[in-house]
Order: C-alpha cells, then sequence, then structure tokens
C-alpha cells in the first residue's frame, strides 16, 4: 500500500500518539508559554489536513539538498529554504559525497511550491525566518572554509561555530515553533575508526578523526539530548558517501573515469568507498518524516554497497562497449554497515541498478 502524504493533522497526531519521547497524555500539553490549548490546536490541523506539509530545509541548493527537494515535492509538500549568500563559502549541501565536488547550482525559483528567503547556517535571526511556521525541518547544511569538506577548517572555531552551534540555533528555533519532526543529515565520517568486534551499527562509538566527523558526531549528540529528552521529535540519518549525477554533471563522483575509459583510455581505478546514491538518501529523509514509528533522538545508517572505483571502470566499458583497458583490482570494505534499522521503515536501496543508470547517464554526456 503506497504511503499516505504527510499531512499536518497526521504529523501532528503521530508525534504525539505513536513516540515514545512524547509520553504526554493526548489532552496534556507540552510545557511551552506559547502552545496553543489541545483543542483549538487539533481543530487546526484538522481544517489544515487537505493542505500541503510545509517543510524547511536547510542545504536546499546543493547536491543532496536538490534531491530531498525534488523527492518532497513529489509528495505534493511545500518547501522554504535558504537561497545561500556570497559574503561567505557556504557549500549548503549535506553528503558525504567524498568524490562529487562542489555543487554550486542554485535553483531559479520557479517552482510555485518552493520559497526561498535570504540566509544561512548560524544567523540568529534567518533560523527563526526559516523555521516560522514549519510543520517540519530537514537539516542537510554545511558551511566550509577550504576545497574539500574533509580538509581540515582554516578557522576552526568559526566552522564549529557555524555548524555546530548553528545546528544547535536550528534545533533551538524549531522546538520553539513546535516543529513536528526534524530530521538531522549526518556522515559515516563519524566511525572513523572502527571497532571489530562489534557490528558497525547505530550503538557503535563515534570516533571520528576529521574535524568534519567530529562536527557531525556533535550534533548527532544534540539530537540524542532534543529527541530523548522531549523537547523535540528529532532525528538523525546516517548516510556515507553519497553519488549521483550532480548539477553541473561534470561535476559528477567519476565522471572523469567513465569519459576516460569511454575513449578507451587505459585507467588504473584505486579506491572506493561504502556509497549510497543521492536518490536514496533522498527517499530515506522523506521515510523518517513520513512513518509512524517512534524515531524521537534515534540514528539511522543509510549506506547500500561497496563501490570501487575499478567497479565503475568496469560498468562504464560494459555500458559503452569500449576497448578500454582496465588495470588493478576492486577495492574491498572492510567493515559491512547495518542498515536494518531503516530498512524496517520500508528503505530499499537501489543497489546495482541505482549504478549502472548513473554510470550511464554520464556516458550520455
Amino acid at each position: 500500500m503506497a504511503a499516505r502524504s504527510l499531512t499536518p493533522y497526521r504529523l501532528y497526531r503521530r508525534s504525539l500518539k505513536t513516540d515514545r519521547s512524547f509520553p504526554h497524555e493526548p489532552l496534556r500539553p507540552l510545557q511551552s508559554a506559547s502552545w496553543t490549548p489541545w483543542v483549538s490546536r487539533i481543530e487546526y490541523f484538522r481544517q489544515s489536513e487537505i493542505d500541503a506539509v510545509k517543510i524547511a530545509v536547510t542545504g536546499a541548493t546543493g547536491f543532496l539538498g536538490r534531491y530531498v527537494v525534488k523527492e518532497l515535492r513529489s509528495r505534493g509538500h511545500q518547501i522554504v529554504a535558504w537561497r545561500g549568500r556570497s559574503a561567505k563559502k557556504s557549500d549548503e549541501r549535506e553528503s558525504d559525497a567524498k568524490e562529487s565536488g562542489t555543487d554550486g547550482h542554485t535553483d531559479s525559483g520557479t517552482d510555485p511550491g518552493v520559497r526561498w528567503i535570504s540566509g544561512r547556517l548560524g544567523e540568529q535571526a534567518s533560523t527563526h525566518a526559516l523555521v516560522a511556521g514549519a510543520d517540519a525541518v530537514v537539516h542537510a547544511a554545511l558551511y566550509r572554509d577550504c576545497a574539500n569538506f574533509m580538509d581540515d577548517p582554516r578557522d576552526l572555531i568559526s566552522y564549529a561555530e557555524t555548524n555546530v552551534i548553528g545546528a544547535l540555533r536550528l534545533l533551538q528555533s524549531s522546538a520553539e515553533h513546535q516543529v513536528r519532526k526534524f530530521v538531522n543529515v549526518s556522515s559515516g565520517t563519524v566511525h572513523q575508526k572502527v571497532l571489530t568486534d562489534r557490528p558497525l551499527d547505530e550503538t557503535h562509538p563515534l570516533w571520528p578523526e576529521s574535524m568534519y566527523g567530529a562536527a557531525k558526531a556533535s550534533v548527532e549528540t544534540w539530537i540524542h539530548a532534543f529527541g530523548f529528552g522531549g523537547k523535540l521529535n528529532a532525528c538523525t540519518l546516517r548516510p556515507t558517501a553519497i553519488y549521483g549525477v550532480a548539477e553541473p554533471i561534470e561535476s559528477s563522483k567519476w565522471f572523469a573515469l567513465v569519459k576516460d575509459v569511454a575513449a578507451a583510455k587505459t585507467v588504473h581505478p584505486t579506491g572506493g568507498s561504502k556509497e549510497v546514491h543521492v536518490a536514496d538518501v533522498a527517499r530515506a529523509i522523506r521515510i523518517l518524516l513520513e512513518t509512524d514509528h517512534p524515531v524521537a533522538g534515534e540514528t539511522y545508517n543509510c549506506s547500500d554497497r561497496m563501490i570501487s572505483r575499478f567497479e565503475v571502470a568496469q560498468v562504464a566499458k560494459r555500458l559503452s562497449g569500449s576497448d578500454s583497458i582496465i588495470e588493478g583490482k576492486p577495492k574491498v570494505a572492510k567493515n559491512a554497515i547495518e542498515t536494518r534499522k531503516l530498512q524496517n521503515l520500508g528503505m530499499q536501496f537501489g543497489g546495482t541498478q541505482r549504478l549502472e543508470e548513473t554510470v550511464a547517464a554520464l556516458l550520455r554526456v
């Protein structure tokens, strides 16, 4: 049976009745001075049930963010998002896409279902403006001042203030505005040091080695505190490396390798990582927004399969029919990531078909 739309009343009702992090009686309000009485609040949501849910999305102009907006708009939801400013270099995308490059695309704003406002992560006024009136929030933005998001930031204090304190401002503002659900996008880099005596699941210790991983791990702990503490119906999605067709397409992960193979060049591809397609990540975010299952305070691993650059070259050779010589051997994953928790909510990953579709799209250029 197809998933029901995330209408305001259903979103409200789910967080009230099904979330163990909000153990209040049906007619007992949350402790908030600005909270309206239950009767009028319920009546408002019932009257608004035919309307689309309003979802605030940070990082909407970036690689993952554009797919998130597309996924949510396909369900009829209304989007409000920041249009980044040029005063600071802000990636305004969140994905663990180690090779996908910076996507500088900014949507034209022609979709009437997407409202763009001026602002950026870390600013108090624009944070309140983004969250006010939203039924849900998806946090997928990242500020960085370096070429690659895995590099050490030039100004660590500014980096931490923007990404960690900025996320905390977003959480606090969401709680103050009684946002019904908050989905934080984290990263598999919180597990750069992995223990081999236990599964790599959501209970595994968070031991990052990079400043990026440390920032993500820090925000995850705030999600736990807000969610388990009953302050906000917030959860975390933790994708591994993300791949897919970027805009411009030349900035897509593996683009140069695929074109070299198509040109019948000799290639020696090395490396690889645990990957998940960007459209699958967007779908996982939508599932977390729409699920009836209690998610407050929880984390969900999001990873499809190991993809080596050697395999990408092989797929490109087969699909293009080229005579390219591929040297080397595929990289093998050391640790398997457990994703049953997310799959139990109905998530299905695209697998090899997603990979082949992506390579085919790169070959068409």
